[in-house]
């Protein structure tokens, strides 16, 4: 009982939170709404009296007031609607919110490499569309018919002392077992909700216009329609069952429910009432027996929204590993040193992708890293930019431990672009400048970066500049790979007033000559300025200042192009191995 009152007030509470005006309007109406039915015996009772009674000024007053009630009634609902409408929308905009805001302050990316996490935050996202419209709905009809029952309970009273208990009594296992059969289901929905958002998965990669090509050339549509199907019989056979023992329960309760109903009948029909108040009685007994069966099923169903927002509560309460806010904030006056000390990380699948690394980079210095797949180079930049903390070892920036400094003022530091860049579905000049929010207008300053990543010709290409809408999600122009790599570099060079900058291998798109040229453009730009530069390709790092070469996660060879070839290493094979394939 008192973890389902916690549940109610933290509902409630959000609720108020999103609109106290609304949530107070709410309130008033359903409290009306409630007194309506016990209004409307009593005037019954005085009807029928007034009419038995052959009393003309009496029935005539009864029933204006009768009227009186029905019209507040009327009038009621639609209110209700429009009030229920508008908190609706507000509520769901307010957890959304809450929601992404949620997600926003994990400053780490460690929660996404956890398949529990995406199954959880997959369903707080997906029931967000439809779960707040449920608890305003179940919560006003549940908190309608619950203050309903009150002067009814009353009224009956009035007849006979035991018949409130007795029809209260009578509805009380079936409530019990509405409750515990909504709590299966709730337990069964998020049981099921891997598979769930696998059905999503395969429902979104069929529709997606960027895979089309292949399921047509490969006829994989059908696999991934069948895929879909399994999945869903699965989920919908695990909530058949759980649907269909709702049902039998609660068939078996309304017997029980009805059979206190006919018992209280018949102790009424022992006694000598008057016609107002057999009258009055029935007419109760109408609105307690419709009022009782809609309580227990929409308090059931208000019941799994409260599961749901319980759900939401322990998500939001959850504290994150890397915290903003926390530690001592950074403020650098040149270019930052950087050190790794035996540093080693692990990711939560077990994979090993860095052992031992021992790298001192100088104030200024341009640094390449190289190296094959998987050697650990982009695990390194993500160390860096504290997007993951080292399982073993320590980072330093001028000699203090990269975690004691706060991690925004770390970041905000750093210039970077990386392979998995984002393509957003905003204007041209937006895609680039949403790199720093505090110059989203800064036009010189976006015409630059894009200059800076060769992308100029993008200006004359589209036919509203830097006005143009991107992608075609919103009706805007779609880019090419190459043309979408460029403007994700000017994203980057957009913030190159940055002391430390970052190239993470965003120019896979590119053919090599060009990226070449763009590597020297960014060792330009980079001058005076602590940087890395990621690439597996060889020639367009072998003007660093030093190369630092990865494999299997440890560093294996360090040093300048010349002096790398010269020592006939790992790196001197990988510049044989790929300068062959241009020979």
């Amino acid at each position: 009982m008192r973890d389902s009152v916690c549940k109610v007030l933290y509902a409630l509470k959000l609720v108020y939170r999103s609109a106290p005006g609304l949530a107070m309007a709410l309130f008033a109406v359903v409290l009306v709404q409630a007194l309506v039915p016990g209004l409307s015996v009593w005037a019954v009772k005085g009807l029928v009296n007034a009419v038995v009674a052959s009393s003309p000024d009496s029935w005539i007053y009864w029933g204006a007031f009768w009227l009186l009630v029905l019209l507040i009634d009327q009038v009621m609902g639609p209110v209700s609607a429009m009030v229920q409408g508008n908190l609706n929308e507000r509520l769901t905009a307010s957890l959304n919110t809450r929601l992404m805001s949620k997600v926003n302050r994990f400053e780490d990316l460690l929660p996404f490499e956890d398949e529990a996490f995406y199954d959880r935050l997959n369903l707080l996202r997906e029931q967000a569309s439809y779960q707040p419209t449920n608890l305003i709905i179940f919560l006003t009809a549940a908190l309608r018919e619950g203050l309903t029952l009150i002067p009814l309970l009353i009224v009956t009273g009035s007849l006979a002392w035991w018949l409130p208990l007795l029809l209260l009594l009578a509805v009380t296992p079936h409530a019990w077992v509405s409750f515990k059969l909504q709590r299966a289901v709730w337990e069964t929905l998020s049981a099921t909700n891997p598979e769930a958002r696998r059905m999503d998965y395969a429902s979104n990669l069929l529709l997606d216009p960027q895979y089309a090509k292949e399921h047509r050339l490969f006829r994989s549509g059908n696999f991934w329609i069948e895929f879909y199907l399994e999945r869903f019989n699965r989920l919908h056979s695990a909530m058949r069952r759980q649907r269909s023992k709702q049902l039998v329960g609660n068939m078996a309760f309304v017997a029980v429910s009805l059979l206190g109903v006919a018992v209280a009948l018949w102790g009424l029909f022992q006694r000598r009432l008057s016609a107002g108040d057999m009258a009055m009685f029935l007419a109760t007994l109408g609105y307690m027996q419709q009022n009782l069966t809609l309580l227990v099923s929409d308090a059931s169903m208000l019941y799994e929204s409260l599961l749901y927002f319980d759900e939401v509560r322990a998500f939001l309460e959850e504290a994150p590993r890397t915290v903003a806010g926390k530690g001592r904030v950074l403020k650098l006056a040149g270019p930052p040193e950087l050190s790794f000390e035996s540093v080693g990380f692990s990711y939560p699948d077990g994979r090993r992708a860095l052992d031992g690394i021992d790298l001192h980079i100088r104030p200024g210095e341009l640094v390449g890293l190289v190296g094959e797949n998987g050697a650990g180079k982009t695990t390194l930049v993500k160390l860096l930019l504290r997007f993951y903390e080292p399982s073993e070892g320590r980072i330093t920036v001028n000699g203090t431990d990269l975690s004691e400094i706060e991690v925004v003022s770390w970041r905000r530091h750093i210039a970077a672009v990386f392979q998995d860049y984002g393509k957003y579905a905003l204007e041209l000049g937006k895609n680039v400048s949403i790199a720093d929010h505090e110059r989203l207008e800064d036009e010189p300053g976006i015409l630059q970066a894009l200059r800076q990543a060769q992308a100029e010709d993008l200006l004359e290409k589209l036919p509203q500049g830097l006005r143009t809408q991107l992608t075609k999600e919103f009706g805007g122009t779609e880019l090419s790979g190459g043309e979408w790599q460029k403007v994700a570099l000017a994203r980057g060079f957009f913030r190159f007033e940055a002391p430390l900058v970052v190239l993470d291998e965003p120019t896979a798109a590119l053919d090599p000559l060009a990226e070449v040229r763009l590597y020297e453009q960014f060792a330009k730009i980079a001058q005076g300025r602590t940087a890395i530069m990621v690439s597996h390709r060889l020639a367009s790092v072998r003007h660093a200042d030093r190369i630092v070469v990865l494999d299997q996660g440890r560093v294996v060879e360090s040093g300048t192009h010349q002096e790398l070839l010269e020592r006939r290493g790992v790196y001197a094979e990988m510049w044989e191995a790929q300068s062959a394939w241009y020979g």
